[in-house]
């Protein structure tokens, strides 16, 4: 992967203009997905996350059958590998988390910041699962090469902050994140757009050298 810089207010702009442009479809598909999520303890969360991308995707290429709220259960079609990823780094997070209590004073705020950079991290994965078709083990590979590197450090952080807008809804008002998780996901699209030219697995057949490195 290739060192990219991304431009934050571009992606974030991009990213609201798309979730704009279709807010109900998105929030509807974001409300089924996040109820689904809370009232299966989390089990559902990968697939319903690669739904949501699954939609997005569909609008960023203008799919000429529109998508609807339904195309959510789509995301089924990667139910293993996106359960499993998500299921690898919650459980990376409550590890690391634990040891981070044990610091004095800062264990919480420690706590928080991994919490963040894992959202990050989930949220980079699954857009390699659903449009590059990656394995999780893969998808985490690739991650964690990149951010050794250097190379995918933009990324991240651009992703933490995605992150940190979908908790905002939550923090402000708990309905709110229906409208933050979608809204930041679409942000994450528009970054994976810009970073790898839209290339996505789920459109091109195959994995080639070139449409699954990307730019990055």
């Amino acid at each position: 992967m290739a060192a990219v810089t991304l431009d934050i207010g571009n992606e974030f702009g991009r990213g609201w203009k798309l979730f704009q442009a279709d807010i109900g479809l998105l929030v509807i598909a974001g409300l089924i997905g996040g109820t689904l999520s809370l009232v299966t303890c989390g089990v559902l969360a990968g697939p319903m996350m690669a739904g949501l991308f699954m939609i997005i995707r569909r609008l960023q290429k203008n799919d000429p059958a529109k998508p609807a709220a339904g195309d959510m259960f789509k995301g089924f079609d990667h139910f293993a590998q996106s359960f499993l990823f998500v299921f690898l780094l919650i459980l990376a997070c409550i590890l690391v988390g634990m040891i981070a209590h044990l610091v004095p004073f800062l264990g919480q705020l420690l706590s928080m910041a991994i919490s963040l950079f894992v959202g990050s991290i989930i949220m980079w994965g699954m857009t390699f699962i659903v449009y590059q078709k990656m394995n999780a083990i893969d998808a985490l590979k690739k991650l964690v090469d990149g951010t050794i590197s250097g190379t995918f450090v933009m990324p991240l952080v651009f992703g933490l902050l995605a992150n940190l807008l979908s908790a905002a809804g939550a923090v402000a008002c708990l309905v709110g994140v229906f409208f933050t998780y979608p809204l930041a996901c679409c942000c994450m699209a528009s970054a994976y757009e810009t970073l790898f030219d839209g290339s996505d697995q789920a459109t091109t057949g195959p994995e080639t050298p070139s449409a699954a490195g990307g730019k990055v």
